[in-house]
């Protein structure tokens, strides 16, 4: 009878080091499975970044036009961003981002920022405008595989307004040239 439960131990304890990188989690079951853990430590640093890549529009484009879709969407990522780190919180998840240095769809990289922050002009425009129809179209295809695969309830609903946005912000990147 001992080496079942020795062996429970073993993987509770190789478990449990694995989730120390963050907060205590809350006593009891979580409402959070992976697939809602790997949607906010994706969406989350995603959101930031892109975040980042607008607010350089004022001092940085020639255009109108791209400096107000920047504005517009900036302020609708900071709503987002606020809530996107809320559920995090409630997750229990560190606020690192895991995904530092890995290059994937719709996420804008430190290199990426470092060119943005040299260019001026129309290749600063078309260099904002396409990583931010990246990261729009991205929000989309990560918002819809939480709402299929997530098990958080208030999660799931964060990524149906994600995806909406994402829609939304599409739309008006699209636009823009």
């Amino acid at each position: 009878m001992r080496r079942p439960l020795l062996g429970a131990a073993v993987v509770a304890l190789i478990m449990g080091g694995c989730a120390t990188t963050g907060p205590a989690a809350p006593a009891g079951p979580s409402p959070f499975n992976p697939t809602d853990v790997a949607w906010l430590q994706l969406v989350v640093p995603m959101t930031e970044h892109a975040l980042d890549a607008a607010r350089l529009a004022p001092g940085h484009t020639q255009s109108p036009t791209v400096g107000a879709v920047a504005g517009t969407f900036a302020s609708a990522q900071e709503n987002l961003l606020g809530r996107l780190r809320a559920a995090r919180d409630r997750a229990g998840l560190p606020a690192t981002d895991i995904h530092s240095g890995h290059k994937m769809p719709g996420m804008v990289t430190p290199a990426d920022l470092v060119a943005l922050r040299t260019e001026r002009g129309a290749g600063f425009d078309r260099r904002l405008i396409g990583l931010l129809r990246a990261h729009a179209a991205q929000l989309v295809v990560l918002a819809q595989g939480e709402q299929t695969s997530g098990e958080d309830a208030e999660t799931r609903a964060l990524a149906r307004e994600t995806g909406a946005e994402g829609t939304h912000q599409a739309g008006l990147l699209a636009k823009t040239t």
